[in-house]
């Protein structure tokens, strides 16, 4: 699930860049801070994000500060963070667990396993601060379970379930934006699901696993198909957002919202063409 909800470094200037490395950097020293060096090694791009949102919706104050990064100990780095970036440590480290946990049973890879029980000390201490939101999660990872071992192609059934995880995730609390976070994220999550499908096809079909696109790419517009959706689920994103009175950092969202989440899609088609045009590209 990680990894989709990313920036565009390259379309943003040197001072977005330093604003943006900064909130990445804070997170990391609080998931290090709250959860040791394990939880450090859980830290992502779409958490980033969420905090980034969340303290843009409710404007915490930021504090910033300057200091040195003991996994990039030459220089020092900027950090930044909020009263809201605990939060999303804590889901990032609850969104790992689960997906070390789907790692084993996927994959019966020791790896994950192990990963999976350095974290669960501090995932039980998590599901003990946000029981609704861990029934909701659960529930729908067992929902998707059960659909791939039907084979089911339902792809909009298992986008939905992946936008019930995310949603609840963005969602902070029960308050006025509470529908509008959720919206925000049910969209996201739809688009993880679609694009995590789309990027995975060629190794799934390899590996003989279960992939939800499997009948969409027997069609000869698979492509076109493909990319529609992608474009309609980042559309209902962005309708979400427009919803939100944003305005802290909105330049960094946004970037995240109509260019980052597109990243990776764009660096899969770069593979896909002739050798001398992605060095002329590069």
């Amino acid at each position: 699930m990680f990894g989709y909800i990313t920036a565009n470094m390259a379309a943003l200037d040197k001072e977005q860049q330093t604003r943006y490395r900064a909130y990445y950097c804070g997170l990391c020293r609080v998931l290090r801070e709250k959860y040791g060096q394990a939880g450090r090694t859980t830290l992502s791009n779409d958490m980033t994000f969420l905090a980034i949102v969340l303290s843009s919706l409710y404007e915490p104050a930021v504090n910033r500060t300057d200091g040195v990064c003991p996994m990039h100990p030459v220089a020092s780095r900027q950090y930044a963070d909020t009263a809201l970036f605990p939060y999303a440590a804590d889901m990032n480290l609850l969104l790992a667990y689960y997906m070390c946990l789907d790692g084993v049973k996927d994959e019966h890879s020791r790896l994950y396993g192990l990963r999976a029980r350095s974290l669960r000390k501090y995932y039980d201490a998590i599901s003990a601060r946000y029981p609704e939101k861990c029934a909701v999660i659960s529930d729908a990872l067992e929902r998707i379970s059960i659909l791939e071992a039907q084979q089911s192609d339902s792809l909009d059934e298992l986008c939905t379930l992946s936008g019930r995880i995310v949603g609840e995730v963005f969602r902070l609390k029960k308050d006025e934006w509470s529908d509008m976070l959720y919206a925000l994220g049910f969209a996201l999550g739809r688009f993880i699901c679609m694009m995590d499908a789309y990027e995975d096809y060629d190794a799934d079909r390899r590996l003989r696993r279960f992939n939800p696109l499997t009948a969409l790419h027997a069609r000869p517009d698979y492509e076109e198909q493909v990319r529609d959706i992608l474009l309609l689920l980042a559309g209902e994103a962005a309708q979400a957002l427009d919803l939100l009175p944003l305005e802290r950092d909105l330049d960094l969202i946004r970037n995240v919202l109509f260019s980052g989440i597109w990243v990776r899609y764009a660096r899969m088609h770069r593979k896909d063409q002739p050798t001398e045009e992605n060095s002329h590209d590069q």
